[in-house]
């Protein structure tokens, strides 16, 4: 077997990258493959039924297949005397074990010709060594006539098609109408390497889980979920995109309907195919039976994405170990959004939930930051000795993701150059022949700009000035924590921060120091945790499809939490101007000449002292910072109903 996947790995090295990225071909590690048919065709029972159908619809070069025709012929031989006082003595025997499973218990189909062309090969090699075996204490057997048993016996009964799996008529093919097993590695194609025919065909045939945004893979479920008998088995591995997605919200209706998901392995971030950056998941489902009552599905969460999966010999004893979470998650719990939560984080949920009486989004307006398209020819260090001479009302503070502390704006020292305001190119020669022509060529690339929405030196995505140029709410696009801070100065956000201001219908009722003072807590903090997309590394993403559907609550506690909120923004913006002062304390030491020396030591003695100074009162505010934050938390959990003892870490 292990042969086999170093034939897989030199045909997937040798293609080409835009081929690979355009086919979906991303080959699978042997542990996966393993463990998925550990879940799956191991647990057949071969007496009880001796014709297990097992397909695989996107197969390569047959990693899952050559596995499987393995354990099938081990359990064939390990049960040979059985399967022979059941269903009588001629009906198997040592020699056709081999055709007995060719013939009736492995299918295959790919789009990639020479991938199966490799598959047949080493099938075929497989095939000859047993020949082998057999013949050599019978008589003797010359490779000519051993290569003509192969085709004749053998090849002329393979069950594999070269075709696409979601078009054609499998039972036609292959006349078998619904399979026992169906395992693999679904190829992996966005929308917008399909072409538009194909689209179409996916619209009309798969809508109950294809839509817009969707992925190739989103319609492999349905057609697996299709060709499966009942109480039959599947064992996938594919992008974990289509578990929190908004366009994979379809696809998870579908598969709590028609499904009874079994296990689901989430490795997060963890790069099991190398190079490629997909976050991945194996998923173990079966067709559903509607008699059946289904409560749990049981959910693995990596826990140590540095894992090598190549050194890992077992994936079933590694999830036992401390590496993975598990949790037994209730059905009733999943909801459209896949809520992957034990009994306690369930309960805490369900307590926010009914606490709460509005939605974020009800309470604020929320909106990406600019997308310039070039942040070389639009974004300038507040250092440059041109910025100067550029016009006061062209220039914009300028917030990247780093900059969004909880509760305040750090300090960029970068501003934007607001081209948008910027009419006709000669009444702002130097800006134009400076900052932007540089870039020209780039700028013009952009897609607004061929097709005329935009003029070249026109910011790609620059909103309404409006929406920047108020008291908000910024927020990072990824962060491992809340981070939500009051922007007091008309700050615009880069593409990677989002905002929000408070409708005008909610402005007499919530403040925005109330807000951030939620926002920012433990136990908001775990809160989104539980609702939010985790990329990966402990990082999460902060969409506003997620942050907007936030729950808030206000009560009696409401004056209490905005003035210690009030009191924390106080606290850090002295801290922030303690901060600033410390980065100009370092004396020069390029200073020459005794004097100077002498000078500079006096000198470097009063900084040191500043220092110590500005660093005791630094270290007091965020102690004051803690204390009071410790309290907001206790005055939320109260609100909330929650234990003082709740664990929010």
């Amino acid at each position: 077997m292990e042969d086999s996947f170093a034939v897989s790995r030199k045909y997937e090295n040798n293609l080409d990258i835009n081929k690979r990225k355009k086919q979906g071909i991303y080959y699978t590690p042997y542990v996966v493959v393993e463990y998925i048919l550990e879940q799956t065709l191991k647990k057949h029972d071969i007496v009880e039924e001796p014709y297990p159908k097992i397909l695989d619809m996107c197969c390569g070069c047959g990693n899952f297949l050559i596995r499987a025709y393995e354990i099938l012929h081990e359990k064939f031989l390990e049960n040979i005397e059985n399967l022979r006082e059941k269903y009588g003595k001629e009906f198997i025997s040592t020699e056709s074990i081999s055709f007995h499973i060719i013939k009736n218990c492995i299918f295959a189909v790919d789009t990639d010709k020479d991938a199966l062309f490799i598959f047949k090969n080493q099938l075929m090699k497989i095939l000859k060594s047993e020949l082998r075996e057999i013949y050599k204490d019978k008589f003797l057997i010359g490779e000519d006539e051993l290569d003509e048993i192969l085709f004749d016996t053998y090849e002329r009964n393979f069950n594999i098609f070269c075709g696409d799996s979601l078009k054609n008529d499998l039972g036609e093919i292959f006349g078998v109408q619904k399979f026992d097993y169906i395992v693999g590695n679904p190829p992996y194609i966005g929308q917008k390497l399909l072409d538009n025919s194909y689209k179409k065909f996916l619209y009309k045939e798969y809508s109950d889980v294809y839509k817009n945004k969707g992925d190739l893979y989103f319609c492999f479920y349905k057609r697996i979920l299709d060709l499966l008998k009942e109480g039959g088995i599947s064992g996938i591995i594919t992008p974990r995109y289509f578990m929190q997605s908004p366009s994979g919200k379809d696809l998870r209706k579908y598969l709590i309907n028609n499904s009874k998901i079994d296990k689901i392995v989430d490795f997060l971030g963890t790069n099991l195919f190398s190079g490629l950056g997909i976050a991945s998941c194996i998923v173990i489902f079966e067709h559903k039976n509607e008699k059946a009552q289904y409560k749990y599905l049981e959910y693995y969460k990596i826990i140590d994405e540095k894992i090598n999966i190549k050194k890992i010999k077992s994936l079933e004893l590694y999830l036992q170990g401390d590496n993975f979470k598990r949790i037994m998650v209730n059905l009733d719990s999943l909801g459209e959004d896949w809520l992957m939560l034990d009994q306690v984080e369930f309960e805490f949920y369900n307590k926010i939930q009914n606490k709460c009486q509005y939605f974020l989004e009800e309470i604020g307006e929320s909106f990406q930051g600019v997308i310039t398209g070039c942040d070389k020819a639009f974004v300038v260090d507040e250092s440059d000795e041109n910025i100067s001479k550029i016009d006061k009302s062209l220039l914009k503070n300028w917030i990247k993701n780093k900059n969004v502390e909880k509760y305040i704006i750090n300090n960029s020292h970068y501003k934007l150059i607001y081209s948008n305001d910027i009419k006709k190119e000669e009444d702002y020669p130097f800006v134009v022949e400076n900052f932007f022509m540089p870039y020209k060529q780039k700028l013009q690339n952009r897609r607004e700009c061929i097709r005329k929405s935009r003029k070249w030196y026109e910011l790609q995505w620059g909103r309404e000035k409006y929406l920047f140029e108020q008291k908000k709410i910024m927020y990072p696009y990824k962060s491992p924590n809340n981070r939500f801070a009051i922007d007091f100065d008309n700050s615009y956000g880069s593409a990677d921060v989002y905002s929000f201001f408070i409708k005008e219908k909610y402005k007499d009722e919530f403040s925005y120091e109330y807000l951030v003072g939620l926002l920012n807590s433990k136990v908001y903090d775990r809160y989104f945790k539980i609702i939010g997309k985790e990329m990966g590394k402990k990082i999460f993403d902060y969409y506003p499809n997620r942050v907007m559907k936030l729950k808030i609550f206000k009560d009696e506690n409401y004056t209490k939490i905005e003035s210690l909120s009030k009191e924390i923004i106080s606290l850090s913006r002295k801290k922030l101007s303690i901060i600033n002062e410390l980065e100009k304390t370092s004396p020069k030491s390029d200073i020459t000449g005794d004097l100077a020396k002498i000078t500079t030591s006096e000198n470097v003695i009063k900084i040191q002292d500043k220092k110590i100074s500005l660093l005791k009162e630094k270290h007091y505010l965020e102690n004051k910072i803690d204390f009071i934050e410790n309290i907001i938390e206790e005055t939320i959990k109260k609100s909330l109903n929650l234990n003082h003892n709740t664990n929010l870490d």
